[in-house]
């Protein structure tokens, strides 16, 4: 490089601070319904203009354009008893022994897949989210099935999931 400038590649295409951006008064912060929201996934869905957030135990929609106006939430811990054994097993009942979100793809039109991390023993669910300009948000009971090799066990384990032709692909581990 002539001069040291730097290439194209490496420079952000925008940078904007917290305060520049609380500044716009176009944003709002969102902290959740309980006032934590302690999020591990997110799906940005523009055909339909919401956000859907996974947290601990709990499932969020947020309009866009209205991200505080209309929030609707699906609370979903884990499976009785589950948190008890995950104490009984050693794991942190404050940090580990929950429902992390971990997991939201689209399925089809109206739902998304969701999968949580079930205080170690992970579940998944379809989420009803309706069509376009509809903003509906209800979990299927009768859809939760196990999310074993579908999403990790553990909250903070690094993976990687993707949804393509009908097909959850995963990259976690399995050892637990």
């Amino acid at each position: 490089l002539a001069g040291g400038e730097a290439t194209k590649g490496n420079v952000p295409r925008l940078r904007l601070s917290y305060k520049d951006l609380l500044a716009t008064n176009r944003s709002a912060v969102f902290l959740g319904h309980r006032g934590i929201l302690d999020f591990r996934s997110l799906y940005l869905d523009e055909y339909r203009d919401r956000l859907f957030i996974g947290g601990k135990d709990t499932l969020y929609s947020l309009r866009l354009d209205q991200t505080n106006m209309d929030a609707k939430e699906i609370y979903w811990p884990s499976l009785p008893g589950q948190k008890e054994e995950c104490f009984r097993k050693g794991k942190d009942p404050m940090t580990e022994c929950a429902n992390y979100i971990r997991v939201l793809h689209p399925l089809n039109r109206t739902h998304l897949l969701a999968c949580g991390t079930g205080a170690f023993h992970p579940i998944c669910a379809f989420i009803y989210v309706g069509h376009r300009g509809e903003h509906v948000f209800s979990l299927d009971p009768t859809s939760i099935e196990s999310g074993r090799g579908r999403c990790p066990h553990e909250p903070n384990r690094a993976f990687a999931s993707t949804f393509v032709g009908g097909d959850l692909y995963t990259g976690l581990t399995a050892d637990f």
